[in-house]
């Protein structure tokens, strides 16, 4: 028997429309969204936890998804974090293209033009937080018109002079705090292109140097709300795993640019602290991952990446897989999982060896119960009529269990 024994569905386009994906991996056709769900997924080093998995791919009828492999149960708990990320790349994940990124610029420059007038910031410096930072501060610079003496750095902005913080967004204020440490000016506006009101208040109430923390435009707030049961305990949790003083205590829904991702971060019970958790953001769509991927692909890595296989089932075929069935090959062997119809639903595998294996392997490509006899006489040295009996006993077996159907057309 193969060295497997569960599949986990991530995407089955039976529950997903094929609109939402094709938006989500920023593609034109269903074969292409899936290829770039695929390698969103696999741009991850969190695979190292996971050997020996292989991703297996299916778009016709439906696209499907699914991740095969021997998993404990604390590496099931690891796949169910990657699936809540591909949820909230389907559903709600904004990735922000460079013209969406130049109009919230503009926004963030009439704020501030409101808010403190064109004498006060022409007499004013600028500095990022690398890197995104920076992306945004040359944007804002063309907005706003600045000088080139205006452009400083952290360390080296003038204590005199009013200094404007310029980060790509902020979903807990950590980095600015980290970054305010190595500033020396007493009037600080802190300018995230992202960032949700209610850390931007907190931030200005926390920091006496703080004169002002204006957005381009606003990040959601998930926090269960404080009339839900239940939220008491989550506040506690929250705090306590926020460390002191937070600035905020929110769950911001998080946002992805055309250059990078904010890191993706998981509580690790055993650990007592926040880890490195799965990003999912299509690498065609943001330059960090698809840097990443590449490095991970070619690197020492490439190893702990899993096996990325396509079915492609013939439409001609007499005898082929069944609608929800990926199938893969792993040595000698095959592994053949059907996907259950409710989402959160973990399947078991079928494992098929030896001439079952073969079986399996030709009658996929050929499609035919004859052609594929034929294959297996010329490979094992047994009469026809032997042959024929035991393989229509495992095709009839594999009819039965709903992992192949007869073409009736």
């Amino acid at each position: 028997m193969p060295d497997a024994n569960l599949v986990v569905c991530l995407h089955d386009g039976a529950h997903v429309p094929a609109a939402r994906l094709l938006s989500a991996t920023g593609q034109a056709d269903l074969v292409s969204a899936l290829e770039e769900l695929i390698a969103s997924i696999r741009a991850n080093p969190l695979w190292s936890r996971l050997p020996g998995a292989v991703l297996i791919g299916r778009y016709d009828p439906v696209p499907l998804l699914a991740v095969v492999g021997t998993f404990t149960d604390e590496q099931q708990l690891l796949l169910g974090e990657l699936q809540d990320q591909l949820d909230l790349l389907l559903e709600k994940r904004e990735i922000v293209d460079y013209s969406r990124a130049e109009a919230v610029c503009g926004q963030l420059a009439d704020r501030l033009l409101s808010a403190f007038g064109r004498d006060n910031l022409n007499a004013a410096q600028f500095a990022a937080i690398p890197r995104g930072g920076l992306i945004v501060l040359g944007m804002l610079a063309y907005h706003l018109d600045l000088r080139p003496d205006q452009l400083t750095t952290l360390d080296a902005a003038s204590p005199d002079k009013t200094l404007f913080v310029i980060d790509d967004c902020s979903l807990s204020g950590t980095r600015f705090r980290e970054s305010l440490s190595r500033v020396a000016s007493d009037s600080v506006v802190f300018c995230p292109l992202y960032a949700p009101e209610t850390l931007c208040a907190g931030i200005t109430s926390c920091e006496p140097r703080v004169l002002a923390c204006l957005a381009g435009a606003t990040l959601e707030d998930t926090s269960p709300d404080p009339g839900e049961a239940g939220y008491s305990a989550w506040y506690q949790q929250r705090l306590a795993r926020l460390g002191d003083a937070p600035y905020w205590i929110g769950q911001p829904l998080g946002v992805a640019f055309a250059w990078c991702t904010p890191q993706t971060r998981q509580w690790d019970e055993k650990e007592g602290r926040f880890v490195e958790g799965w990003d999912v953001v299509p690498p065609s769509r943001c330059l960090k991952r698809r840097l990443l991927l590449r490095r991970l692909e070619s690197g020492a890595d490439a190893v702990a990446l899993p096996q990325r296989i396509l079915n492609v089932p013939s439409p001609e075929a007499d005898i082929r897989a069944a609608s929800r069935v990926l199938w893969c090959c792993l040595g000698d062997d095959v592994i053949v999982a059907k996907i259950p119809q409710q989402p959160d639903d973990v399947g078991n595998v079928l494992g098929l060896a030896g001439i079952a294996a073969d079986f399996w392997q030709m009658l996929m490509k050929r499609g035919s119960m004859e052609v594929t006899i034929e294959g297996l006489l010329e490979r094992y040295k047994v009469s026809r009529e032997q042959l024929e009996s035991d393989m229509s006993a495992l095709l009839q077996q594999l009819l039965s269990k709903g992992l192949l159907v007869r073409d009736t057309s």
